[in-house]
């Protein structure tokens, strides 16, 4: 394809999400909440492989009319959603519950994320004769098809509005995620002024890191959260479940530029209250902070990344118990904000880099990009203002200082 062609064109899924990165998200999704997924454009047509779908689906989307009715069936949920805003549950053609999360970019419907396959509680033996009804078409015995109906879970209106919650968060993601990457992209091809390439990028960037609390992260506390509430019966559950809560509302949805230290820290702890749950004794935590602070804005996500990196690098390669240390105090004519782990250590080339103003994430590909956003976006608002300082090497932990000035600036 020429390259005004590619230009010229409206945009595509594949243009503005890598789709491998997009079916692991589906797929962990899937598995955690326990149900059928599958990423669905405007048309109706998959953009992703199925994941867990339920053997009745399978069977009718194997057939002809079956998969031009499912098809139509996607298409039309979509539209509701779209209408909406926000997720739409229905009953399906074949008589299960599915509910679709509409993808809108820069205003434009792309499609749905939809999960279900599934029958509600409420009306179970009602919907077990209507999948019978609809279905009788496929020329199974009446007896097969209610055994093979009878197998779909079976799950409380409560819990299908929790999955109908998840799935919008996870849209949200997908939809941020994809705005960055096309921002980013057309940028790069159409701009060549370095000023205002540097500019537009820095917001991509920033829009792309509010969007994403790291996926892994996220589809391993939904799993964990899922074993928990096998387990016990409330107390850990709730607090895991109202942590990431918040945390999602606050990456997802705080596209500000600036908040209160005191906001972030709270996210702060949130996280680390969920990866304690986790790593347990593995994980310490002291934070010490000058009350005094609390209401100064900070750019928003400019230390939750930091404490990320301590738990990825410097906690999670190390069996000991590992102390992360977060302070905030007044320095000069600004305020410096640390963290800092008795872990595993940073490589003293990134140390020296950063210290220096030459390091790059992609010199360490994907070992620090969360740094590297950090250290982009201090000089992108302060200049040179702002320092970042690395202390630490291999087993003697990592220490990670940014000075930041008070000063009024746009956004700040």
């Amino acid at each position: 394809m020429k390259h005004n062609d590619v230009l010229n064109r409206k945009p595509q899924f594949e243009d503005i999400i890598d789709l491998p990165v997009l079916q692991r998200i589906q797929d962990t999704f899937s598995q955690a909440m326990g149900l059928a997924a599958m990423v669905v454009s405007k048309s109706g047509q998959p953009v992703t492989h199925a994941s867990n779908f339920q053997p009745l689906c399978r069977l009718i989307r194997s057939t002809k009319k079956g998969g031009a009715r499912c098809q139509a069936c996607d298409a039309a949920g979509g539209v509701e959603a779209f209408k909406s805003g926000k997720p739409h549950s229905y009953i399906c053609a074949n008589g299960l519950v599915d509910v679709v999360a509409p993808i809108v970019i820069d205003g434009e419907y792309f499609g749905g994320i939809y999960c279900g396959q599934i029958l509600s509680a409420e009306s179970h033996e009602e919907l077990l004769e209507e999948i019978v009804r609809r279905n009788e078409y496929l020329g199974m015995p009446r007896a097969d098809l209610l055994k093979i109906a009878q197998a779909v879970p079976v799950l409380p209106r409560e819990r299908i509005d929790a999955a109908a919650e998840m799935l919008q968060l996870t849209a949200n993601y997908i939809i941020e995620l994809g705005l960055a990457n096309l921002t980013k992209s057309q940028l790069l091809r159409e701009t060549k002024e370095k000023a205002s390439l540097q500019a537009a990028l820095q917001d991509a960037q920033l829009r792309a890191l509010q969007s994403q609390v790291n996926p892994h992260f996220l589809f391993n506390s939904l799993a964990l959260l899922g074993y928990l509430a096998v387990e016990e019966d409330a107390p850990r559950t709730q607090e895991i479940a109202y942590c990431l809560s918040d945390l999602l509302r606050y990456s997802l949805r705080n596209m500000t530029k600036a908040v209160p230290l005191q906001q972030e820290l709270d996210i702060i702890k949130h996280y680390l209250t969920i990866q304690q749950l986790r790593l347990e004794e593995r994980l310490k935590i002291q934070i010490d902070i000058n009350p005094t602070l609390n209401q100064i804005t900070i750019p928003c996500m400019i230390l939750q990344p930091l404490v990320e990196n301590a738990v990825v690098h410097g906690v999670e390669p190390v069996a000991r118990p590992v102390t992360i240390h977060v302070r905030a105090y007044p320095w000069l004519q600004g305020i410096m904000l640390e963290v800092n782990d008795d872990g595993a250590g940073i490589d003293p080339f990134i140390a020296e880099s950063v210290n220096a103003r030459t390091f790059s994430y992609r010199q360490n590909e994907y070992s620090s990009i969360g740094l590297q956003n950090v250290i982009q976006r201090l000089d992108g608002i302060y200049g040179q203002e702002c320092d970042i300082r690395v202390e630490g090497g291999p087993n003697q932990g990592t220490r990670i200082m940014l000075f930041i000035p008070r000063k009024q600036s746009a956004g700040i």
